[in-house]
C-alpha cells in the first residue's frame, strides 16, 4: 500500500521507533547523514546502513539490512539510494517485515514502486522523511 495520506504518515512516524538508514553517509555535509541526525536528534533510534563504515554518529554501520540483528525490529526502513540499488533493498525487505519503506527522493522509480507493492510492502516515496516530520512537527498547513 502506498502510504500517501498526512494522517497515515504521521500514524507511521509516531508509531516507528527504529529506523534503518540506507546509505548514511559519515560526512555531515551528505542529506543521507543530515537526515539520519536529524532523526536521532528527534528520538529515533537511527540504524545507519552503510558498508564502507564501521559507525556514524557512535552507532554501529551495518553492510546491509540483513546484517542487522534480529532482536532489533526496523520499523522504516529509509532508502537513500539510487533506483538499481534500492530494487535489491525492497526485494530484502520482507525480511525485516517493516512497517514500512520509504525511499528517499532520488531512490524511487516505477520499478522500484512496482517492485515495493508486489512484496506486499507499505510505501513511502516522492517526499522526504526530515522535511515531512519538521513539517508535521510543525503542524501549521501541513500537507504533502
Amino acid at each position: 500500500m502506498i502510504i500517501d495520506k498526512p494522517s497515515m504518515i504521521k500514524e507511521l512516524l509516531d508509531k516507528s521507533h527504529n529506523i534503518a538508514v540506507v546509505g548514511m553517509s559519515p560526512n555531515p555535509e551528505r542529506d543521507s547523514n543530515k537526515v539520519g541526525k536529524y532523526l536521532m536528534d528527534k528520538g529515533y533510534n537511527v540504524i545507519p546502513v552503510n558498508p564502507a563504515v564501521q559507525e556514524i554518529y557512535g552507532k554501529k554501520s551495518y553492510p546491509s539490512i540483513l546484517d542487522i540483528p534480529k532482536d532489533i525490529k526496523i520499523h522504516i526502513i529509509d532508502v537513500f539510494r539510487n533506483p538499481e540499488a534500492s530494487k535489491e533493498i525492497v526485494m530484502q525487505a520482507p525480511a525485516l517485515k517493516p512497517k514500512a519503506v520509504w525511499l528517499q527522493l532520488g531512490a524511487e522509480s516505477p520499478d522500484v514502486i512496482n517492485t515495493a507493492l508486489s512484496e506486499n510492502l507499505d510505501l513511502v516515496y516522492g517526499i522526504c522523511i526530515m522535511v515531512t516530520h519538521r513539517n508535521m512537527s510543525n503542524e501549521v498547513g501541513f500537507s504533502i
